[in-house]
């Protein structure tokens, strides 16, 4: 075949590979305790006739997983801000432990649905509040105390370490409450204490660092993952999965302090 000929169906197929991409999504889904839940959605160009064309990808323009909150009663789903990188979550995309354990990051709380530890809806709202994740204490305990436990003296002093983290809001109060387990317990380990810091103005600065043996949202002697408030994984793409939801008064409300 003689070489215009080859850019002329070169030209053709590509042209037809363009016309024929489907828009399609990767999905998981995290359930939470009230029947709503949290989807991680990532979206793609899908090009079915691909596969006849030697070195033409099947998948192009693919983006990363952004979070999307679906009410439990229906009505539009709600972007919740942030999102995570399409190379962080594909190599993983079997793993249903990994899964497991990046659903078991979001959760609800006296009724509001946290993702992370940087983002909340308070009641009444339609829109995820974001926390200042730049505050320093906030840092030095959610990103930092895996790594370094020196400032932390008195859990190091104890033999414990840090785990999980979940958030705990109330009108005027918002609280960080990092789970504690054994400084060598194998995962999943049972939590045995809690690490916490407060604010006041909704997450922008934080104060009141202390240690307790009395969490007031982690059951004692439960791994963070298996808490009834935390997300269950129920479903990735077409393939679902039947997670158990204990009983969980305070993912609804909490009793006044």
């Amino acid at each position: 075949m003689h070489p215009p000929v080859l850019i002329t169906v070169a030209l053709l197929l590509s042209a037809t590979l363009s016309a024929c991409s489907i828009r399609k999504h990767d999905e998981i889904e995290c359930g939470l305790p009230d029947g709503s839940s949290f989807i991680l959605r990532s979206s793609y160009d899908w090009y079915p006739l691909a596969r006849f064309v030697p070195h033409a990808a099947e998948r192009l323009n693919s983006t990363g997983f952004s979070t999307y909150y679906r009410p439990a009663r229906g009505g539009a789903e709600i972007h919740a801000a942030g999102g995570l990188s399409r190379s962080e979550i594909m190599p993983k995309y079997n793993d249903l432990d990994y899964l497991a354990r990046l659903c078991a990051l979001h959760g609800m709380i006296n009724g509001v649905p946290y993702r992370l530890a940087n983002h909340y809806m308070p009641p009444g709202t339609i829109d995820f509040e974001s926390i200042n994740s730049k505050h320093e204490l906030f840092r030095a305990l959610i990103f930092d105390s895996k790594n370094d436990q020196t400032q932390f003296k008195d859990v190091e002093e104890l033999g414990w370490r840090f785990d999980h983290y979940t958030m705990i809001w109330r009108p005027n109060l918002l609280v960080m409450e990092k789970s504690l387990i054994a400084k060598d317990a194998p995962h999943p380990a049972p939590v045995i204490g809690a690490y916490r810091i407060e604010s006041h103005d909704g997450g922008q600065t934080w104060g009141n660092p202390h240690l307790t043996r009395e969490p007031e949202i982690f059951e004692l002697g439960k791994p963070a993952t298996e808490q009834c408030f935390v997300a269950r994984l129920v479903r990735i793409d077409g393939r679902r999965f039947k997670s158990d939801f204990p009983d969980c008064p305070v993912a609804r409300v909490l009793p006044d302090r």
